[in-house]
């Protein structure tokens, strides 16, 4: 009978722990809510807050001192006068009254549709924290003394408790213990995964200063806090494996993940991505060594640089010229290379400061102050101070007379900049494709917006101009220009609104446009039909937006509020 019991014990207990076992690795698992619509915007009022609609409804009185919109396609706001903190739906009706205090949790170097946690609130009681949803369902007790966004990472929080630092995540599971007197995020950035990757820097406060480790992202502790410094190689881009520059006794050395590939031995050590490379300070001397701790460059020099594919090495007043693999180039005649366009052409500068393309072994036979790659067979060029087009040969194609010559990032789109305020925009046959006088660019997705004074035009990738009904392919209306003047047209080109405006812009997803009218503006309706006659003046803006009445103002980073025409 006894043994029955022990045996059944031992059964419950193993499904007690599988229980908890599968929900914590559940709770481990969290999603990013998407905002696919914004529904809900503040509003600003007399130095007061509350909330527009997307329709353009008063939802809430602009009658507090701040307001917080945690999700903008969801009806709940925190409404703040003072210690004074009411949670309001879009009816006007209290929310999670049985809270003392709820307050929003405000991302932490993020823009990301808005700047508060999208799913989870932080509730105070007996003066701890602990975290909501928003339907008041606790996830945690309130056992923090703080609960604040993370750096760099939507759906992880930092708390305190008993005066040290742990995280969570917004499911309330404990992604580091409340253990650590800092934990800072290592900034580490891809482009598919974002900061998904990045680990953590994690510190403790010795009586000989601060002591950092390393814990990785799966909670890993790959270094121990016996570091005086630690910061990763966010360079070099290998979700697999991370590696850590750390100082011990103020010394530097390198770490692939928990194994140390570069002894502390180092006074400083900085990191050449280019080349994967790294410059290393040993005794005051500057040398290069490579990942593996091979020397390429013996620590003997005062000063390292590198250009390109040339590693330059000072010495008192001579530099001696190495190649990435450590060979030293003897009465070489440049000090900087660089392979373009899978190494059909190098740029190549001297000491003097000027700058030559090898064609084939070509050498162009015209100096520049800077050369560089553009596209195709193409380089922008500077010579006395302005800059132009050559192309792989050194003959000129853009003359030069031009502040700027620069590709546009992603499109096959070269931009051209005088001094008189003129852009010009080049395909990548070198054809004109726009030219216009005080241009904006914006970039849209897959295209590319320009503005100028009384004109708006859009491109794609290759340069191709497209017409403004591809662009807004939902919309109903779409802005045209005749005669100087500006009005709206259906899909088939029938004319709604007749051209009597001096600026039109294109309808907004909420149905609304910017019409100017001797230098006031005015806003219409998806109809055509104005809501509010050309009346008020808007500061060097070519493309405002508006809800009805209101008049949308970007502070960047994710941060903006609604006014009311009539208050501007």
């Amino acid at each position: 009978m006894k043994k029955k019991f022990f045996i059944l014990s031992i059964i419950i207990i193993g499904i007690i722990f599988f229980i908890n076992y599968s929900q914590n690795k559940k709770k481990m698992s969290y999603t990013i809510e998407d905002v696919t619509e914004e529904k809900f915007f503040l509003l600003m009022s007399n130095n007061k807050y509350g909330v527009i609609n997307k329709e353009g409804n008063l939802v809430i009185d602009a009658s507090y001192e701040s307001v917080e919109i945690p999700n903008p396609q969801r009806a709940l706001f925190v409404c703040k006068n003072g210690n004074n903190i009411e949670i309001l739906n879009d009816k006007r009706e209290k929310m999670l009254e049985k809270f003392s205090s709820v307050e929003a949790i405000k991302l932490n170097k993020i823009d990301n549709h808005g700047i508060y946690e999208k799913s989870v609130l932080k509730y105070k009681d007996n003066n701890k924290y602990g975290l909501i949803d928003f339907q008041g369902k606790k996830i945690t007790k309130p056992i923090y003394d703080s609960i604040d966004g993370f750096e760099y990472n939507e759906g992880l929080l930092l708390v305190k408790k008993s005066d040290k630092y742990g995280l969570i995540n917004i499911n309330g599971a404990e992604i580091l213990k409340a253990k650590y007197d800092e934990i800072l995020c290592d900034e580490y950035y891809s482009e598919n995964k974002k900061y998904q990757d990045s680990g953590y820097v994690v510190g403790d406060k010795t009586s000989s200063g601060m002591r950092y480790g390393y814990i990785n992202r799966s909670g890993k502790v790959l270094l121990k806090n016996n570091y005086n410094k630690i910061y990763r190689l966010n360079e070099k881009e290998e979700d697999s494996n991370v590696y850590i520059v750390a100082f011990e006794n103020g010394r530097a050395g390198v770490y692939e993940n928990s194994k140390k590939i570069i002894p502390h031995e180092y006074e400083d050590i900085v990191y050449c991505s280019l080349n994967d490379l790294l410059i290393v300070k040993k005794n005051q001397k500057y040398g290069m060594i490579k990942l593996d701790g091979t020397q390429i460059v013996p620590n003997e020099y005062d000063n390292i640089f590198i250009e390109g594919e040339l590693i330059n090495a000072q010495k008192q007043e001579k530099t001696d010229i190495y190649d990435t693999n450590g060979n030293k180039k003897e009465n070489y005649e440049y000090v900087g290379q660089h392979s373009v366009c899978d190494g059909k052409f190098k740029i190549v500068s001297t000491a003097d400061g000027k700058y030559k393309i090898i064609n084939n072994q070509k050498v162009t036979e015209d100096d520049y102050q800077y050369i560089q790659y553009l596209l195709g067979s193409y380089f922008t060029a500077i010579k006395n101070q302005k800059s132009g087009i050559i192309d792989a040969d050194g003959n000129t194609v853009i003359d030069f007379n031009y502040d700027v010559v620069q590709k546009v990032n992603g499109f096959d789109i070269v931009e051209l900049l005088d001094d008189q305020g003129n852009t010009i925009l080049l395909d990548k046959n070198l054809d004109v494709i726009y030219k216009a006088k005080y241009a904006n660019i914006f970039f849209v997705r897959d295209y590319i917006k320009i503005q100028s004074t009384g004109d708006t035009k859009y491109f794609d990738y290759q340069g191709k101009e497209m017409k403004n009904t591809e662009v807004y392919t939902n919309n109903a209306l779409y802005a045209y220009k005749e005669n100087q003047k500006w009005g709206y047209k259906d899909k088939s080109g029938n004319i709604v609104v007749a051209p009597k405006y001096d600026m039109a812009t294109e309808f907004n997803e909420y149905g609304y446009a910017g019409v100017k009218e001797s230098n006031k503006w005015g806003v219409v309706n998806s109809k055509g039909e104005v809501i509010v006659k050309p009346s008020f003046e808007l500061d060097d803006f070519t493309n405002p937006s508006f809800i009805k009445q209101y008049y949308k103002i970007d502070l960047g980073y994710g941060e903006s509020y609604f006014v009311n025409v009539n208050e501007i």
